[in-house]
């Protein structure tokens, strides 16, 4: 074995140093199992949801990260009492408080990452918005119809049938004769002649009774349309604008699912808790 020393950076030390596999108990305590406790306890809920955590851990373990050696932060819980178990190995205690350090750090990452894996899209279309809007109106609108009639004429009352009565005049004439011994100055009536002028009764037909006014009717309508409401407009618009030809971005969409979200995961873990290096042998 002396030909892989160079690979170990910890010769001068006297116990070997230990691996992620053997720091965790990784079968039913693991780092995954840790952070999903951690999580439920302060009500984050995790990208991948309820996703079994021994599996998690278990492909973390098993095939990715476990025969790496450990990093300062997982070595000082392994040397702290109150953060490992019977075994020597960090006990759910320790295991949480390394969750909520990964979960500060990494969260909004995986977040992000999570969204784009789980994405609904069309592969062959760069250009995809859709635009929603509530159109508000308090316009009135207000149609005013002014019908006038006008007549034309006199208001007054024409009496078709006139009927005058002239009636009989009586004049009086009196006759004065003179006697012997008469005062000239102060005559004495002798008799009185009463004269008559008999009248006539006259009638004028002009036809029947007409009566002529002048009338003026006035009709004003007034239609008013209340237009308060809203009106909601939803549009839809999608395609490919030109920029990228659609060969371009199937290929785009091949590189794209070549990518492991969980390999992304694995990947800040290790900055946290594994060097970046392993000993060939104890893997």
């Amino acid at each position: 074995m002396s030909e892989l020393y160079w690979l170990n950076p910890f010769l001068g030390s006297s116990e070997p140093e230990p691996i992620l596999r053997e720091a965790f108990a990784w079968e039913d305590n693991g780092i995954f199992v840790a952070i999903k406790d951690y999580a439920d306890s302060v009500g984050i809920t995790l990208p991948w949801g309820d996703e079994d955590p021994e599996t998690l851990d278990l492909a973390y373990f098993g095939n990715h990260s476990g025969g790496k050696f450990c990093a300062p932060i997982v070595k000082l819980f392994l040397s702290t009492d109150s953060l490992v178990d019977e075994d020597g190995r960090i006990n759910s205690t320790g295991a949480q408080k390394l969750a909520a350090i990964l979960l500060r750090k990494y969260l909004p990452n995986w977040k992000s990452l999570w969204a784009t894996n789980v994405a609904t899209y069309d592969p062959i279309h760069n250009y995809n918005m859709y635009e929603e809007r509530d159109l508000v109106s308090t316009e009135d609108e207000e149609v005013v119809t002014d019908g006038t009639l006008d007549r034309t004429g006199t208001d007054t009352l024409q009496h078709g049938k006139v009927e005058t009565v002239a009636h009989g005049r009586t004049s009086e004439e009196m006759t004065y004769r003179y006697g012997i011994n008469t005062d000239t100055e102060n005559p004495k009536p002798s008799d009185k002649v009463n004269t008559e002028e008999g009248g006539d009764t006259t009638t004028t037909d002009d036809g029947a009774d007409v009566q002529l006014k002048n009338l003026r009717d006035k009709n004003d309508v007034k239609e008013t349309t209340d237009n308060d409401g809203t009106e909601h407009e939803e549009i839809h618009r999608y395609g490919n604008i030109g920029v990228t030809t659609t060969q371009q971005m199937l290929e785009a969409e091949r590189r794209l699912w070549l990518w492991n979200y969980f390999d992304q995961v694995f990947g800040d873990l290790d900055r946290e808790l594994a060097l970046a290096f392993h000993d060939p042998c104890r893997v």
